[in-house]
């Protein structure tokens, strides 16, 4: 923090000066030309009057300065793309975080498949963040893919530093009442996690009672009376495009 602090003040030098750009500021709604100041992993400053010593200048000629994008939900195997080459596609547009449900590798290879996911991520460009996959199997006598993600192995995958929430839960199990998918809703919420949701369609008392047990949001909206019912009940909405 001292560092931070004495690049600021003009002490010491800051390490990066990426100048004449027009920042897109999230926090006030305002595009503005500016410099922005870099020490180690934080930005000393953003303000276009600043004049602080560096060691490397970078000119971007008037191009935009925008946080790093974060996809806020992806089934990653869904891609067909190895962790590289997804990195190729998604990083030169910006997205430098994903949160993936991994319910494909975690149908197949349960726990030991999230783990190795995890290594292959670790040199890449980007972050990775696990929706913890609330139905393994997705289809419980149904299907014969190979793993289960039962109460105690999503309690354990939880804790993991990477774990940002329970992966998407159809209303189904809300509704229905299913204790394992009540239990790990609970553990969910019992660690400060999100609870994230998929219910296209569901409205009125049902959709009330999906948000009372906890689901955040929902990424399944495909109209505008159902994006709006979401948000009166307190659930985001995850606004997405795509060939459907």
């Amino acid at each position: 923090i001292k560092d931070i602090i004495g690049a600021g003040l003009g002490k010491t030098s800051c390490d990066v000066k990426i100048k004449n750009v027009q920042l897109v500021n999230v926090f006030s709604g305002e595009i503005y030309p500016t410099n922005i100041y870099i020490k180690g992993k934080r930005i000393v400053s953003i303000d276009p009057d600043a004049d602080l010593e560096t060691k490397e200048t970078i000119d971007c000629k008037n191009m935009y300065a925008v946080p790093g994008f974060i996809d806020t939900h992806m089934h990653f195997e869904t891609t067909m793309l190895s962790p590289e080459a997804l990195a190729d596609v998604v990083v030169p547009k910006g997205t430098t975080t994903l949160c993936a449900d991994l319910m494909e590798i975690a149908n197949v290879a349960g726990e030991a498949g999230l783990r190795e996911m995890l290594k292959s991520i670790k040199k890449l460009p980007y972050q990775m963040l696990i929706e913890v996959s609330s139905r393994v199997p997705t289809a419980p006598g149904l299907e014969t893919a190979g793993a289960v993600l039962g109460i105690q192995e999503v309690e354990k995958i939880l804790d993991w530093e990477a774990s940002i929430s329970l992966g998407e839960l159809d209303p189904s199990k809300i509704l229905g009442e299913k204790d394992e998918y009540l239990h790990k809703v609970a553990e969910a919420l019992k660690k400060r996690k999100i609870v994230n949701g998929h219910a296209i369609g569901r409205l009125g008392q049902e959709l009330n009672i999906y948000a009372s047990a906890g689901i955040s949001d929902d990424h399944e909206c495909v109209s505008t009376n159902e994006m709006i019912a979401r948000l009166r009940v307190g659930m985001k909405v995850l606004v997405r495009e795509g060939s459907t």
